[in-house]
C-alpha cells in the first residue's frame, strides 16, 4: 500500500558526502548513536535529546528506509520523545513536519498507524498536511482501525473518500483489514460505501474477499440506505408513482425471482421462503 519514491542508488552517495554523519549512508558510528536514540525512545529518556547536538543528531537524520528521528520515535511508541522533539523550533518548520521517507509516509501516516493521537493532534497543529496526494493519514488510520484517529482527522477536513494511486478509499481499507468501527465511523462521517477502486471493487467486495460475511452484509445495508438518501431527488416522480417506477427512472433493474423446488409451501398453497436467521449482530425489527 506504499507509495515509493524511486530508485535512490544514483543519489545517496552524493547526499551522504554532503550532510555528513548520521544521514543516509550510515557507517557503524551512526547506526551506534541511532541505536542509542531507539534505546532512549524505549526508555522514555527525554534527557537524551539534550545530548543529541553532541552525537551529530539532528532533524536531518535519516535510518536506512529515510526515517527520520521523529518518525523513528513515533514508530517505537515514543510518544514523549516525538512530542519533546516538536517542542523544538527546528523541529517546527513544513520541510520536516511533511518530509517523506523512503516508502512516501509523512510523520502523521505513521503515528496515523500507530494510532498516536496526541502526537497527530500536535502535528496538524504545527501545520503537518491532513490531505496529500496518493496514500493518506486518513488511508493509514483506517486500515489499522484507529477510530479516534478518524474523527480527528475528517475533523481537520481530510478528505472521507481520498483515493489511492489505485483508487482505494479509506472505507475500502477499513472493510480490507475487518474493522468495522473504522468503517462506522468513516459512514457516520459521509463516506460513499458505493465508491469503487480501479480494479472495480467497493468496500464490500474488500469485506466478501476476505469472506467476512456479516461486514459484507451490513456494507450492503450502507449501501442501500446511501442511494435512498437521493430517491426524493429523481427529477419529475409522479406522487403516485410506483415503487418499480421510481427504481427503474433511477437507473435501477427490478428482477423477478421464480419459486424453487427448495421453496416451503404455505398453507394456501402458494409457494413460502424458507426461514432465514438474521446475520450476527444485525437486529431484526417487526413491520406495523
Amino acid at each position: 500500500m506504499h507509495r515509493r519514491l524511486g530508485p535512490l542508488t544514483a543519489w545517496l552517495p552524493h547526499v551522504a558526502c554532503a550532510l555528513g554523519l548520521g544521514l543516509i549512508a550510515l557507517s557503524v558510528q551512526a547506526r551506534d548513536v541511532l541505536q542509542a536514540f531507539g534505546l532512549a525512545v524505549r526508555a522514555n529518556d527525554l534527557t537524551f535529546v539534550a545530548r543529541m547536538p553532541e552525537l551529530g543528531l539532528d532533524e536531518r537524520t535519516r535510518d536506512d528506509l529515510r526515517n527520520n528521528l521523529l518518525m523513528i520515535a513515533i514508530r517505537d511508541e515514543g510518544d514523549a520523545m516525538a512530542l519533546r522533539l516538536l517542542d523544538l523550533p527546528k523541529w517546527q518548520t513544513s520541510a520536516v513536519l511533511n518530509y517523506e521517507n523512503q516508502l512516501g509516509e509523512t510523520a502523521l501516516m505513521v503515528a496515523a498507524m500507530k494510532g498516536s493521537l496526541t502526537v497527530a493532534q500536535r502535528l496538524i497543529e504545527l501545520g503537518a498536511e491532513v490531505n496529500r496526494a496518493g496514500w493518506s493519514a486518513l488511508h493509514y488510520a483506517a486500515t489499522a482501525g484507529h477510530t479516534g484517529l478518524i474523527r480527528l482527522l475528517l475533523e481537520k477536513s481530510a478528505y472521507v473518500d481520498a483515493a489511492s494511486p489505485n483508487g482505494t478509499t479509506p472505507l475500502m481499507m477499513a472493510a480490507r483489514f475487518n474493522h468495522r468501527d473504522a468503517a462506522a465511523a468513516l459512514l457516520e462521517l459521509g463516506a460513499d460505501p458505493t465508491q469503487t477502486s480501479q480494479s472495480g471493487m467497493t468496500a464490500r467486495d474488500y469485506a466478501q474477499e476476505n469472506k467476512n460475511q456479516d461486514l459484507a452484509f451490513w456494507l450492503e445495508l450502507q449501501e442501500i440506505s446511501f442511494l435512498n438518501r437521493y430517491l426524493s431527488n429523481v427529477p419529475q416522480v409522479a406522487p403516485d408513482a410506483t415503487l418499480k417506477e421510481v427504481v427503474i427512472q433511477s437507473g435501477g433493474e427490478v428482477v423477478t425471482v421464480q419459486p424453487s423446488s427448495a421453496m416451503g409451501t404455505g398453507q394456501d398453497g402458494p409457494a413460502l421462503p424458507p426461514a432465514v436467521q438474521p446475520s450476527t449482530g444485525v437486529e431484526v425489527q417487526g413491520v406495523q
